[in-house]
């Protein structure tokens, strides 16, 4: 990677969304060199992919991560089920007294709960736990 290549990924850094136009003007090359070395870094897995950062109102948002413990634990039955459900931040089957830790974010506590809700209807499900995150992560 020289200076070029470095100085195009720190601009899609600041704006994935920017043109190559922009970034060819920005960095001094054409518009055809930019998309060859774009290509060629994505080629190479250095990008990885574009993403879109999103701003949840902490007014409006709520988060909580549930614990859950399965008498027997059944996970071919339990992953469709948390992959069905988009408000799933994060998922990990654990070792230890429970099975699975979910981050789960709303838009709104009555989402929350029906979530909950429907966690209790979940196969061989012996106790769910919720521990309300109290500040928005950073």
């Amino acid at each position: 990677m020289d200076r070029y290549d470095k100085n195009i990924i720190a601009l899609l850094i600041e704006d994935a969304r920017q043109s190559v136009s922009d970034i060819s003007r920005k960095v001094n090359l054409s518009r055809s060199a930019v998309t060859e070395r774009i290509k060629r870094l994505e080629e190479k897995g250095i990008i990885k992919g574009y993403h879109a950062s999103v701003h949840m109102d902490a007014t409006s948002s709520v988060a909580a991560y549930f614990s859950l413990t399965f008498r027997p634990i059944q996970r071919d039955l339990i992953e469709p089920l948390v992959k069905a459900l988009p408000e799933i931040r994060s998922a990990h089957f654990i070792s230890g007294d429970l099975d699975l830790i979910l981050l789960v974010e709303a838009e709104n506590m009555a989402r929350l709960t029906a979530i909950r809700v429907e966690m209790d209807t979940w196969p061989y499900i012996e106790k769910v736990t919720t521990h309300m995150c109290l500040c928005p992560a950073k």
